[in-house]
């Protein structure tokens, strides 16, 4: 029986957490292999949750059996019933203790004195992977041990993937040759295929079975090959990756860790003193990976997905995609550029959402959309500087055009500004029960002051000022006040279907922070609120405060109990850029939990207990990375200006006195920043500047350094 020796490699059991964040991204082997891996003790998903990756396929590994998987998901091919288990004599052997990366799970169990050692593998680049099943004879007699594969499935192209995972439901046809077995829904298959041992399936129960002898101390392996797809592809790819086991298993290592380590050629390397702190930076990158799409049938490629794990959420809702628009730039520009433009052709004043497979919009149209492809464009210029795409044609309109129209969905330009009525809908929020935030909404009025700054500001970089966006925002901010403020509750009201004021305690409002939307008396107002009887709790942030009657303990995204999973870092973003690092560094240690606790993020954390939202398909948003997001633009104050400077204004936490940025790449600069205390020095090229926190540095075109006076200038928002 062939031994394992090194294909596999030593479980992870002992992670390299304390320097998981600091890795050199030249480093080789298993330090940037196992820079997102995780130990099982400390996961917190539920097994029903969890799932790997490869770009190509995604699938259930639910660790609480050996060697299991329950579904494929592969865009267009899907078999979400898909299961396929290992009995050791004649019962699944339970997982005693497992490790997980993106791309892979290894597992221990025991049975009858055998210890059974198991690895689920993606194959680099196919909509297939390897499981393998190691035995070791820990008894001190010889062993026969019977093994028996079970599998079952049904199987459908998907042209259409929405929030729910999509699901098959064609029956398959089974058809066994020996160590292959093959479900067949024409012209499609899932493919099974034994490798190097004496496996023979069974058509009619689809079971493969074969024994296993093993003398005292003695080691065997199992191989089985597994692919979904057009038949002659899946049986294609079976083959290759069974050809040369060892290869096929150094690829889909190699593969990730060029993943990884693409990650940190392009994304500063982030290193503190307290490493929670520095694992949520680092977990919150790992979306990138499993969120990331290579398939040759998307619109796409490569394509972002709101969600991807176990097939859900693989569509595009512009309010996830909105939330990374500081960080995608840095990350991969080009394919940002691609993902606004189509979503600027779907027309997001409509709908909410585009299809992957051909593009298409679909569901219906969120208030906020505008907010977010607004935000798209003028922070991908603002960070990129590439004023070009303002220019750019898209569906018969320039890009600019586009910011300018979504400026001014549902205002009428030829009357002084007035306040928007959103009308009945309880879309925004969602609030359960009987009870609603709708018709004139405070925080989505506040929004539009910064659309019209922000469209002002990308039409007078283009050349074609727009003064009369500034003008009505400063009217707009007038009005807002005027008729939504309530200086008793130090709090916005909102006006209903019957035109009469209401409160509601919503997280929504923390999120003009950092706007000229609030003057000082607002913000002061809403900063009292910020406290652990209304919006805060020993783990995070509350979507509602905890006292609003629409409070329900079952609604975690909007409703009370937790938030959804940006939200969180989106607030503390937009307090260090309001100045007030105090408050923003105390809710980022509420949640310094996360990282350590789960391998990914899904639609919401929960914020009264160590626990997150369980009942959406939702378990792993690309909005994730706005934590990564916050610590570089909020935390750091890394801030790229219209003009071609970049200003350095660091606040690092009391709990995390060091904190360094390595190697950020912006505007074809390079430069480093360490903070140590209530000192720091930025280093670009061969020059250092050292300043105290609280100064600011800036950054010239061509890489000098000063000390600036004037953070906020003008004109930036």
């Amino acid at each position: 029986m062939m031994q394992l020796k090194n294909v596999v490699g030593s479980l992870a059991w002992s992670l390299l957490a304390a320097v998981a964040g600091a890795l050199s991204a030249s480093e080789p082997g298993s330090a940037i292999l196992d820079t997102f891996s995780m130990d099982g003790q400390a996961i917190i998903t539920d097994p029903g949750h969890l799932g790997v990756i490869n770009g190509k396929l995604t699938i259930g590994t639910p660790q609480a059996q050996i060697a299991r998987i329950d579904g494929l998901w592969a865009p267009p091919y899907v078999s979400s019933d898909f299961s396929l288990s290992v009995d050791i004599f004649g019962q699944e052997v339970p997982v005693r203790s497992f490790a997980w990366w993106p791309f892979k799970v290894e597992q221990r169990g025991e049975v009858h004195g055998i210890e059974v050692t198991a690895s689920i593998v993606l194959a680099a680049g196919r909509r297939g992977g390897l499981v393998v099943v190691q035995l070791m004879n820990a008894t001190q007699r010889r062993v026969e041990v019977p093994l028996a594969f079970k599998s079952r499935g049904t199987l459908d192209d998907c042209n259409f993937w929405e929030f729910s995972g999509a699901r098959s439901a064609t029956a398959t046809q089974p058809a066994a040759q020996q160590a292959w077995l093959t479900l067949h829904a024409d012209p499609l298959a899932i493919v099974l295929q034994g490798v190097q041992g004496t496996l023979r399936w069974d058509a009619a129960s689809q079971v493969g079975k074969q024994t296993v002898k093993l003398d005292p101390g003695e080691r065997g392996t199992i191989f089985m090959a597994f692919a979904i797809g057009a038949l002659p592809e899946a049986q294609a790819d079976c083959r290759a990756m069974a050809a040369d086991l060892e290869q096929t298993l150094r690829e889909a290592d190699a593969s990730h860790g060029k993943r990884v380590d693409g990650i940190f050629q392009k994304l500063p390397r982030f290193v503190a003193s307290n490493k929670d702190l520095q694992e949520i930076y680092s977990r919150s990158l790992v979306h990138f990976i499993t969120n990331r799409w290579d398939v040759p049938e998307f619109v796409l490629k490569p394509y972002y997905s709101t969600g991807s794990i176990r097939g859900g959420c693989v569509c595009n809702y512009l309010w996830n995609y909105g939330e990374i628009w500081e960080i995608m730039p840095l990350y991969d520009p080009a394919a940002h550029r691609e993902h606004i433009k189509q979503f600027l052709k779907c027309d997001m004043t409509q709908h909410f959402s585009f299809n992957p497979i051909d593009g298409e919009a679909f569901g219906p149209w969120y208030m906020v959309n505008q907010e977010k492809i607004i935000g798209l464009i003028y922070y991908y210029v603002k960070t990129s500087g590439d004023t070009a795409f303002l220019h750019e044609v898209v569906g018969g309109k320039t890009v600019l055009e586009h910011a300018l129209e979504n400026a001014k969905v549902l205002d009428d330009f030829s009357k002084p500004v007035e306040l928007i009525d959103y009308g009945p809908s309880n879309s925004h929020l969602e609030l359960r029960r009987n009870y609603t935030y709708n018709h004139i909404m405070p925080d989505l009025n506040g929004r539009r002051h910064a659309n019209y700054l922000r469209a002002a500001r990308l039409a007078e970089i283009a050349g074609k000022p727009a003064p009369d966006l500034i003008e009505r925002a400063d009217a707009l901010k007038r009005r807002i006040k005027e008729k939504l403020w309530n200086p008793r509750t130090a709090w916005f009201d909102f006006i209903n279907g019957e035109g009469q004021p209401e409160t509601r305690y919503t997280v929504q409002m923390f999120k003009l922070f950092g706007s000229s939307v609030l003057d000082a008396e607002q913000e002061a107002g809403l900063m009292s609120h910020l406290n652990e009887k209304e919006f805060l709790s020993e783990h995070g942030l509350h979507s509602l405060a905890k006292g609003d009657p629409a409070y329900d303990p079952a609604d975690v995204d909007n409703g009370g109990p937790g938030a959804c999973t940006c939200f969180p870092p989106q607030i503390v973003e937009r307090l260090y850029k309001a100045g007030e690092p105090r408050q923003a560094e105390d809710i980022l240690r509420r949640c310094l939990w996360w990282g350590r606790t789960m391998p990914y993020w899904g639609d919401s954390i929960v914020t009264e207990r160590i626990d997150y939202r369980r009942d959406t398909p939702l378990q792993c948003t690309i909005d994730g990375v706005t934590w990564a997001q916050c610590i570089i633009f909020g935390m750091f104050g890394i801030d790229a200006r219209f003009d071609g400077r970049i200003f350095v204004s660091p606040r690092p936490p009391a709990y995390s006195p060091q904190i360094s940025l390595r190697e950020i790449k912006l505007r074809d600069i390079v430069f480093d920043v360490d903070v140590d205390g209530s000192r720091y020095q930025v280093t670009s090229g061969g020059e250092v500047l050292t300043a105290s926190v609280g100064q600011t540095v800036s950054i010239k075109e061509n890489g000098s350094l000063e000390l600036v006076e004037d953070h906020q200038g003008a004109g930036e928002y």
